[in-house]
């Protein structure tokens, strides 16, 4: 029983608490009235005294290119276009577009703007994105709504100049490609020129056929070297078979005919054309005797060795005369390659710019980049700030907040000065 006793005792508390508190409200109301008047007058005051400032908001949109042209391989486009978003605010309030803001503009004095910087216009200036990165706006704040909207749009054409300067093929791109076409194009010529040059004094042909002379001549006399070599393997195997039989008896009819057929084929080995042996009797070649046989075989043997050693010293001097021809033809030929190179290179190098000039021309008369002004500042018709509805509406309400507390403050001050 006691404990709800307890309980309605401290409701009776709260309650008294309560009334104390809305009892020093109306004893003091007055003085809370007073004070929010004061601060919703003040607000007011000072709202009509500040001059109105304006404000104007211009927009950006960045956009993908529209075509993407590749008329040379070489130079690559790539497939997929990515702009750089977080750049673009970025860039608008960058010093140079700023700067060239300032340049471009000048506010008129309604503005008063005290001296038109760079530091000015910061102070004025703000660009975002909004959450949306393919846009960028431009806001201005100024005194003048006029001003406000004239900087916001100068802002807007100079930040899509400089960001389709750096993003988009334009005159400046055109302009490079010509002076690198046209000096393709002169280093093309002097390539041209040089290969003509080259054939005017080209003797490959005629190294070529002095190398085939000689190598011909060669060629006969190793086949030469090499009939003497087997006429004399023939003729040593008839004399060592005669050899083994010499005496004062005359030569058999084989060994004289195999004999006359070594002398003819040695002859024949010297002669051009060749020569036709013809026997009419057996009798007028049995008149050398076998020893008489074997020291003509010798004699034969000395001749074809001698010739063979002449073929040697000969052989020995053409060799020089073809490595020289072969070192000089190939010479030619390893400049001609040189500057067939060199020409084919001028001429794809020619080919490639000049495909890319085009390119960069049909860029530039396209006449629109990525970034492209959206929309236009318009001027503003009410000020955005002081905006005197809720300054008043603020004012009001801290004056309330304040005199509330203040009346209490009091009160509480009072009591204390009673309890002592």
């Amino acid at each position: 029983m006691d404990e709800p006793r307890h309980t309605t005792a401290y409701m009776m508390e709260d309650e008294i608490d309560l009334r104390e508190y809305i009892n020093v409200i109306r004893r003091r109301w007055k003085l809370i009235v007073g004070v929010t008047a004061v601060a919703v007058i003040a607000a007011a005051v000072v709202s009509f005294l500040l001059p109105p400032t304006y404000e104007a908001s211009a927009v950006v949109l960045i956009t993908e290119p529209r075509y993407q042209m590749q008329f040379e391989p070489r130079f690559e486009t790539t497939d997929q276009w990515q702009p750089a978003y977080e750049a673009f605010p970025e860039l608008a309030a960058s010093d140079g577009v700023l700067q060239s803001v300032v340049e471009a503009y000048q506010p008129s004095p309604i503005a008063q703007i005290d001296e038109w910087r760079l530091k000015a216009l910061k102070e004025m200036a703000e660009a975002t994105s909004q959450g949306d990165p393919s846009l960028v706006k431009l806001k201005v704040r100024c005194r003048s709504p006029q001003d406000a909207a004239g900087i916001a749009n100068v802002w807007a054409e100079k930040l899509t100049e400089r960001g389709n300067d750096i993003y988009s093929e334009g005159e400046d791109d055109v302009s490079f490609f010509e002076n690198q076409t046209a000096q393709a194009e002169r280093a093309l010529e002097e390539a041209e020129q040089a290969l003509i040059a080259f054939q005017a004094r080209d003797r490959a042909s005629i190294v070529s056929t002095q190398l085939s002379s000689h190598r011909q001549t060669q060629s006969d006399y190793l086949a030469d070297q090499r009939a003497i070599t087997y006429l004399l393997q023939d003729i040593q195997g008839l004399r060592d078979q005669l050899a083994q039989q010499v005496d004062d008896r005359p030569a058999s009819l084989g060994d004289e005919l195999t004999s006359l057929f070594l002398q003819v084929k040695a002859f024949n080995a010297q002669a051009a054309v060749p020569i036709e042996l013809q026997v009419n009797s057996a009798e007028s070649l049995t008149q050398k005797s076998q020893a008489e046989q074997v020291a003509f075989l010798d004699d034969m043997v000395g001749t074809l060795e001698a010739k063979s050693l002449a073929i040697d010293d000969r052989l020995a001097e053409l060799e020089p005369r073809i490595l020289e021809r072969q070192e000089e033809l190939q010479q030619i030929r390893t400049e001609e390659q040189r500057l067939q190179r060199a020409q084919n290179v001028a001429e794809e190098t020619y080919m490639s710019l000049s495909r890319k000039l085009e390119e960069a021309r049909i860029s530039a008369q396209e006449g629109k980049g990525i970034l492209q002004v959206g929309s236009r500042a318009a001027a503003p018709e009410e000020p955005a700030s002081p905006n005197k509805k809720l300054n008043v509406a603020v004012a009001g309400a801290l004056g309330l907040m304040v005199g509330v507390f203040g009346v209490f403050f009091i009160e509480f001050m009072e009591g204390e000065k009673q309890g002592r």
